[in-house]
C-alpha cells in the first residue's frame, strides 16, 4: 500500500484541476468572513520539487502545469481563479522565472489560511509524513492552528468534525491504487455527512477502464442525493484513455459555494485547449438541481 509516491505525479493535469477547483472554493468561502476547518485526508509531502528523480521519471508535469505555464505566460485576461493557481505556483519559486517547485494541497490550504481557521493535515506514508512535517515546521507561523498526524486520512476524518464554526471544507484525495480506496471514500463520506451534512467536500477521483472506476461519479452523485445534498462534477481529460499515463481525472464537490459552476465553465474549456494531447480531449460539467437552488456558505 505504500508503493504510491505522489512526486512522479505532482504538477500533472489531474493536480491542475484539482488545485484550480480547490483555490476556487477556497476564495469564494473566504466572502464570509466564519471561521473555516480546512482538512487534507491524503495530505502527501506537501511540496513537491520537479526536479527530483520523481518527477523527472515520470515527466508528468510537462503534460501539465509546465505546459500550461507555456500557453498562458504572464497572462492578465484568464479567469480570476486560473490567475490564482498559476501566482500561487509562482509564489513558491526562489527564482521566479523557473518553475521547479509545485505546491500540493497542503501548501495552497496554508497559503489560505486566515487568522481564526484551522488546518488539519493527516499523511499514512512513512516516509511522505516526515517531509510533510518538516516543510509545516518552517512554514508554520505564530498562531496558526495547524495540526499534522501520520494516520489514516479516511479513519481520522470524523474526529475531526463538525467543526466549531460549523465550516469546512474537506478534500479526500487518495490514490486509489488500492482499489479498496473506492469504498473507502464513500464510507468516509457517509460517516462525515452524519457529524457535519453542511460541510464542502472536493473529491478527486482518476477516471479509468477499471471497473471500481467505472461508476465512481455515479456513487457519489447517488450518496450526495440520497442526504439531499447538491453537488457538482468536473471532469478533464487531455488524451485517447489507451495512451499511456492517466488520461483523465474528475472533481465531485459536494456542497459546492455558490459561483463555483461559473468559475468552472469559464477554466475547463482553457484547460482542454491549453493541456489536449489529442483529438479525445475533452471536458465535462455536470451539476444536481438543487445547486441552483441553495448556495452553499
Amino acid at each position: 500500500m505504500f508503493s504510491y509516491r505522489h512526486g512522479f505525479h505532482a504538477g500533472n493535469h489531474a493536480d491542475v484541476l484539482k488545485h484550480i477547483t480547490l483555490l476556487a472554493c477556497l476564495r469564494l468561502l473566504h466572502k464570509k468572513e466564519t471561521p473555516l476547518m480546512l482538512i487534507d485526508t491524503h495530505a502527501g509531502a506537501g511540496v513537491y520539487d520537479l526536479e527530483d528523480r520523481f518527477s523527472l521519471t515520470s515527466k508528468e508535469a510537462e503534460e501539465g502545469v509546465l505546459k500550461l505555464f507555456k500557453h498562458h505566460p504572464k497572462s492578465t485576461t484568464m479567469p480570476l481563479d486560473l490567475q490564482n493557481y498559476l501566482q500561487s505556483i509562482q509564489n513558491l519559486q526562489t527564482h521566479p522565472s523557473d518553475i521547479s517547485l509545485y505546491p500540493g494541497s497542503p501548501y495552497l490550504l496554508w497559503t489560505s489560511l486566515r487568522s481564526k481557521d484551522k488546518l488539519r493535515l493527516t499523511e499514512l506514508h512513512p516516509s511522505d509524513y516526515p517531509i510533510l512535517q518538516h516543510n509545516f515546521t518552517s512554514l508554520k507561523q505564530k498562531g496558526q492552528d495547524i495540526q499534522m498526524q501520520m494516520s489514516d486520512g479516511f479513519a481520522q476524518l470524523k474526529a475531526f468534525l463538525p467543526p466549531p464554526s460549523r465550516r469546512g471544507l474537506i478534500l479526500i484525495d487518495p490514490s486509489y491504487e488500492n482499489k479498496a480506496d473506492y469504498m473507502a471514500t464513500l464510507k468516509a463520506l457517509t460517516e462525515a455527512f452524519k457529524r457535519f451534512s453542511t460541510g464542502v467536500y472536493l473529491i478527486w477521483y482518476p477516471i479509468l477502464s477499471r471497473l471500481e472506476a467505472k461508476d465512481f461519479a455515479m456513487r457519489l452523485s447517488n450518496l450526495a442525493q440520497g442526504h439531499h445534498l447538491p453537488w457538482l462534477q468536473a471532469e478533464l481529460r487531455i488524451k485517447d484513455m489507451h495512451e499511456v499515463g492517466l488520461s483523465a481525472s474528475g472533481m465531485f464537490v459536494i456542497n459546492p459555494p455558490w459561483q463555483l459552476q461559473e468559475s468552472l465553465q469559464e477554466i475547463l474549456p482553457l484547460l482542454q485547449e491549453s493541456l489536449a494531447l489529442d483529438q479525445q480531449a475533452n471536458h465535462h460539467l455536470e451539476t444536481s438541481p438543487a445547486i441552483t437552488k441553495q448556495p452553499t456558505e
